[in-house]
């Protein structure tokens, strides 16, 4: 079958043409990481070339991209579920692409900031859209795969990152290697314009009809918060994904402070780790949790719950190990099991949320765990450190690092209070989709 689009009705139907667009869509999601994630491992020759300090640096890196992206990530999320989709992606993929590029032409500090601030934008355009669409592709006993499928662009993207950020940075300069990061996605965006279709909203689940009404923003917040279940997922993949970026901000440090690592030493297993491993994770995830789902109601969620508690012990034996082959060994696991909650948590979002606010509820999702994880974890173990210091030396990283492993057991728990509502949530949004006034009110 050819890439172009033939007929919605038709086209959208087909298995082959599906996996294509979720393999669009987790392209591009993978470009959105290493376009967020590349400044982190040009930072050193930023720093050198532009005379800022670690201060400003961290700037760059956090507060300039995660500003815009946390709180633009709702309206937009709004509006795409309002109108086309394909369209608002490619926008925003322009968008993050193209500034990217434009941070490798910045000649001072001011301009290197405006321009992740226009990363931060784009890029908030881009997945809540994708995971809607993919929504309205796939039936709900095959969300699962095609989320983890989805979902493991941040592994390769941070794989890519590091590869590409470390070596043309290192072979020529920093600045082309924005340039060279920044290229795919305007390409992509052409491809994903001219061969991914708009699908009807609701017709894999044979609810087209009622999928047109779209209440007020308030009144659809108040629908979502009303949902337990929800409340309970977002919630605990909020405290999943702070071991995430409390791993990937501190452990290059530690490694290198108490195992005698190189930066380029542990940017190479970071890249194994992150990338291999996280592809392992969110992908194994997926298919497990599809095998589970057709024999055992709750036989996802009860996955989730028992990888999200491995991240607690396998955090601490990474930090806490004397030994650099365990501590390895255990970091390469850690992100194994650290990434397969999000392939399921975001077919059970899809589930439990009615289908004119898919997009939103994603969105939400993201507004919680990167105004919390994102904007608090990091900086809270770097404080935790700098207070113990004093007396602990070189370990008060090790041990600030080994309070964050909590997050862990706290996502656990966030699932496990998941599991109770569920079912009541999923039969509650089918019976609003389906115009039930026992509900109480039509959905959004």
């Amino acid at each position: 079958m050819g890439l172009l689009a033939r007929a919605p009705a038709r086209s959208t139907q087909r298995g082959r043409y599906r996996w294509y667009v979720v393999s669009i869509l987790f392209a591009i999601y993978a470009l959105n990481f290493l376009d967020r994630q590349v400044i982190n491992v040009l930072g050193e020759s930023i720093k050198r070339d532009l005379g800022i300090s670690d201060a400003r640096l961290g700037l760059l890196m956090g507060t300039a991209f995660a500003l815009f992206y946390s709180t633009l990530g709702l309206p937009i999320a709004r509006l795409a579920d309002r109108i086309h989709r394909v369209n608002i992606i490619a926008v925003a993929l322009l968008l993050w692409s193209g500034f990217t590029a434009a941070c490798g032409l910045a000649g001072n500090y001011l301009q290197l900031f405006m321009c992740r601030l226009g990363v931060g934008i784009g890029e908030a355009g881009g997945t809540p859209p994708s995971q809607s669409l993919i929504s309205d592709y796939f039936p709900q006993r095959r969300r699962a795969l095609a989320f983890a499928l989805f979902n493991s662009g941040p592994s390769t993207g941070g794989f890519l990152g590091f590869l590409i950020g470390g070596y043309a940075g290192d072979w020529f300069g920093w600045r082309t290697a924005f340039l060279l990061a920044g290229a795919p996605g305007l390409l992509a965006a052409l491809l994903l314009k001219l061969t991914v279709e708009e699908p009807v909203r609701g017709r894999v689940d044979g609810l087209e009809r009622f999928a047109v009404h779209l209440a007020p923003l308030g009144e659809t917040l108040r629908s979502l918060l009303r949902r337990p279940s929800y409340l309970w997922l977002i919630t605990g993949s909020s405290f999943a994904i702070f071991s995430v970026y409390v791993a990937g901000a501190w452990l290059p440090s530690l490694f290198i402070r108490l195992h005698g690592f190189s930066a380029h030493q542990i940017g190479r297993w970071l890249a194994l780790s992150a990338g291999l491993g996280g592809i392992l994770g969110s992908l194994g995830g997926g298919v497990a949790a599809t095998l589970l789902e057709r024999r055992w109601a709750r036989g996802e969620l009860w996955l989730i719950i028992i990888c999200c508690a491995m991240v607690s012990p396998l955090l601490l034996l990474t930090v806490r190990s004397r030994s650099t082959g365990v501590a390895l060994a255990a970091m390469f696991l850690l992100y194994v099991f650290a990434w397969v909650w999000i392939g399921p948590t975001s077919s059970l979002i899809q589930r439990v949320v009615p289908i004119r606010a898919r997009a939103l509820a994603v969105g939400c999702m993201l507004f919680l765990s990167n105004a919390t994880a994102l904007a608090f974890g990091p900086p809270l173990v770097g404080l935790a450190s700098d207070a113990l210091r004093a007396g602990m030396g070189s370990q008060s990283l090790r041990v600030a690092m080994s309070w964050a492993s909590l997050a862990g057991l706290c996502a656990a728990f966030c699932y496990l209070m998941a599991s109770v509502y569920v079912a009541g949530d999923v039969r509650r949004s089918d019976a609003e989709c389906a115009g039930d006034h026992t509900a109480g009110r039509s959905s959004p």
